[in-house]
Parts: C-alpha cells; structure tokens; sequence
C-alpha cells in the first residue's frame, strides 16, 4: 500500500477518508448502471415485450456468473485489507493471485456446463415459445465469455481493497464507454436485439479488463495476478470462502428467486415479467449505489481492524450510517415521484407502464433502511465475522424473500408479489442489526482495553 493510501487509512479525519473512498466507488457505480440502462433503453427502442422480456429471464444467469465473481470478489478484499493493515503484505498478494485464477477457473468450467444445458435452463427460467430464442442468443454470448465477466468484477475488487478506488472507476468508465457505443449499433443497426446488448456488454467488459490487467503487470499495485504468485493455502482458502462463499450462495438463491418470480409473474402474463425487468433496473440502481457507497467503508474498516485502531473502525461505522441513511432519504425520490416518468422511458405499453410504477412504489418503503443493512454487512465482513454475514446474507432468500413470494402471491396475488421482497429486505435489516449488537459490543470493550494499556 503506497503512502498516500496508508495516510488515508490511518491519518485523514475519519469523514474526509470515508467519503474519499466512498465517492470514487458510486461513481463507479453509477456508471456500471447507466452500463445496464444502455441495454434495457436501446431493446425499449424496439417497442418489442418479447426481446425485453428475453434480458430479464435471462436476468438469473447473469448473477449466477456474478456469483462466481463474488466469491472472491467479496471474501478476498477483506482478507487482503486485514492483511495490510497487520502488515502482512506478501499474504495479501499471495490472496490476489490465488482470487484470481480460481475464479477464472471455476467460471471455465460453469462455461462449459451451461453451453451444454442450454435447454433446460431456458425451460427453468420460465421462457415460453415466444421469449426462449431471444433468451437463448443473449445467453449464449454472456455465457460464452462469461470468464471475462468474473475478472471484469474481481479486478477492480482488488484494486479497492487496498484504496485504489480511482483507477477502479477509470476500468468501469472505459468499460461502460464502450458498451453505450456499441448498444444502438449491435441492437439497432444490425438488427440483433437481445444478442446485440450481450455483445455490447462483453466487449466492454474486456476493454475494462485489459485496463486493469496493465495496471498488475506493471507492479502499480500491491497486489499481484502473476502465475509465480499463485500460492494456494488453507488458510487463504478459509479466509476468503468464509466472507465470499455465504455472499456468493446468496447471490445464487437471489437469481432462483428471480427464476421463481418470472414463473408466479408469467401465471399474470408475460407483461407482468417486463414490468419487473424495467422496475428491477431502478430498484437495482437504488441498492447499488447504496452499496457502492457503504463498500467505501469496508476496506478502511478492515485495515483498521487489522491495525487494531477500533476507535477509528466504529467512527467510520457511525458516520458510514449517518450519511448512507441521507443519501438513501435522497434515493426516496425517484420511487415516490418520478416512477412513471422512468418507467416510460424504457416501453410504451400501458399495462408494463402500470405494473412497473406499482412495483416501485412498494419497494419504496424499504429504500431508507438499505445504508444500515449494507453498512453491518460490511462490518461482518470487514472483521471477519463470517457466521454474522452469512446469517444476513443466505437469510435475505431462504428466510423471507422466498417464502414470502409463496405467502403472499396466494394471499394476495400479483399485489403480494410487488411487495415480497420490499418486506423481506427490511426483515433483513432488522435481522442484521439484533446479530449485530454483540459485536459492536466487543468492538467497544476492545477499544477500551486498547486506550487503558496505551495509558
């Protein structure tokens, strides 16, 4: 870790450091979604349900891939910022290497799985007649090149973990450049709809990858993605699947819940399907920017809990809460007064335009809860507390989203299904901050015992 983000860490008042790393990371953020955007608004232009329809059942197997990714795109950040902190530096960069050729690895072979199941993937996610060609293009591009996927999210990962958040951004720009280019010209020009997003997609993922490969082979980093730094461990293996393993399950079962909510939304008609598609987007925004901004917090909170600097940590977990929960406050406004007007952007179709507003309109009530969820999440894994962050992150699906889209589409139809996952997110929040009060406890009397031997 250079100088300059070791004086970020340790010395820079505790807002000015957060806000410096958080600041960078929506940006980034921001730009992965206008990323998404560009796809869902140039299929809009076709004025066609089917090819919209096709990118949200295809929706799961995207987070699938982005699944594989996070598994060491969550777990080893946090290793690797314990590690700086404590100065164990040949271990982080032992973990970065490590990260990286399994996660490559184990999407290869997915690759390869799914290419040969295509089929009967396409009958689980719920495609009819008219959606499964679409659905299959699109597919068969994102998940050909879908190794490209998982360096594209552990990359710049990586280069977070250790405070490198500008040149993180800078990948994700050249990335998101390249696909708003290339959208109107695969989709529009050459005629191939959902295909053409996916193509618009991968290349620019590539481009982004290239870039953040040149920073590693040029040692502008700490860390390292050469084969003679791959040493796997036991315990590199432990610390890293510990935190990333639970997030990427749940990121997993979050895509089977898609896959179950396209099938009891299909029993409504195919309408109800691209209603959520272009309602998830918005929803998405929402959740992503308030997780990039909270992600801010984790490396710092991980270095200085390596450091054993508690006070700091719990200062920039208080502030973290502060100024996510006025930022969420802020986010409160496209769902409450300009849902339509987004809506209307990406169809023109009456009932999609209905359900969409409808739909984000209930998850409105759950917008002013996400920074404290997100910001315990980080904390669980920003300290290691692997069982607190997998209790949070399976229990968001398996606890109450799932059942809740069962309960409440039999109680109450296509109105339970718009409100499921809005209850099921704040059930989450509650749940995480009851787990979490005994840690904040210990972190407490840690910071205590550390001030009393210092005197």
């Amino acid at each position: 870790m250079d100088k300059n983000n070791m004086e970020l860490m340790i010395n820079t008042p505790v807002p000015k450091a957060i806000l410096k790393l958080a600041i960078p990371t929506v940006l980034s953020t921001i730009v992965s979604l206008i990323y998404n955007l560009t796809d869902t608004y140039f299929i809009g232009l076709l004025d066609d349900p089917i090819q919209l329809g096709a990118v949200s059942l295809a929706f799961p197997v995207f987070m699938v891939i982005q699944a594989v990714g996070n598994i060491f795109g969550n777990g080893a950040p946090s290793y690797i910022s314990r590690c700086l902190g404590a100065g164990r530096e040949k271990e982080a960069r032992k973990t970065s290497a490590v990260s990286v050729y399994v996660s490559v690895t184990i999407t290869l072979v997915m690759t390869v799985l799914c290419l040969l199941c295509m089929e009967p993937i396409l009958h689980v996610l719920g495609a009819s007649a008219d959606t499964a060609g679409p659905t299959r293009a699109y597919l068969r591009v994102i998940v050909g090149f879908s190794f490209v996927m998982t360096l594209q999210i552990i990359l710049p990962a990586l280069l977070r973990s250790e405070g490198q958040v500008k040149q993180a951004v800078i990948g994700m720009i050249i990335g998101t450049v390249l696909n708003i280019i290339l959208d109107p010209i695969f989709i529009l020009l050459l005629g191939q709809g959902a295909a053409g997003a996916a193509w618009a997609t991968i290349i620019g993922n590539f481009f982004a990858v290239a870039y953040y490969l040149v920073i590693f082979l040029r040692r502008k980093t700490m860390l390292s993605v050469r084969p003679r730094d791959f040493h796997p461990s036991v315990r590199i293996f432990q610390e890293v699947l510990k935190i990333g393993l639970p997030n990427s399950i749940s990121q997993i079962i979050m895509s089977f819940s898609n896959i179950l909510l396209n099938n009891l939304a299909a029993g409504y008609g195919d309408y109800v399907i691209s209603a959520y598609g272009v309602a998830g987007k918005l929803i998405s925004m929402v959740y992503m920017i308030t997780v990039g901004y909270v992600s801010g917090y984790m490396p710092f909170a991980g270095y200085n809990y390596g450091a054993g600097r508690f006070r700091r940590m719990l200062s920039a977990l208080r502030f973290t809460m502060l100024s996510g929960t006025c930022l969420c406050l802020v986010l409160l406004v496209p769902f409450l007064w300009l849902a339509p007007a987004f809506v209307k952007v990406f169809t023109s179709d009456a009932q999609i335009i209905e359900v969409g507003v409808a739909f984000l309109h209930a998850y409105a009530w759950v917008v002013p809860f996400m920074a404290i969820q997100m910001s315990m999440m980080c904390t669980f894994q920003a300290t290691g507390s692997a069982v607190r962050a997998m209790v949070v992150n399976l229990g968001r699906q398996c606890l109450f989203n799932i059942p809740f889209l069962y309960l409440f589409n039999r109680l109450w139809g296509l109105s339970g299904l718009l409100h499921a996952q809005m209850s099921a997110d704040i059930c989450t929040t509650v749940l995480a901050v009851i787990i979490g009060i005994p840690l904040l406890r210990r972190l407490y009397g840690m910071q205590k015992n550390s001030e009393t031997k210092e005197a």
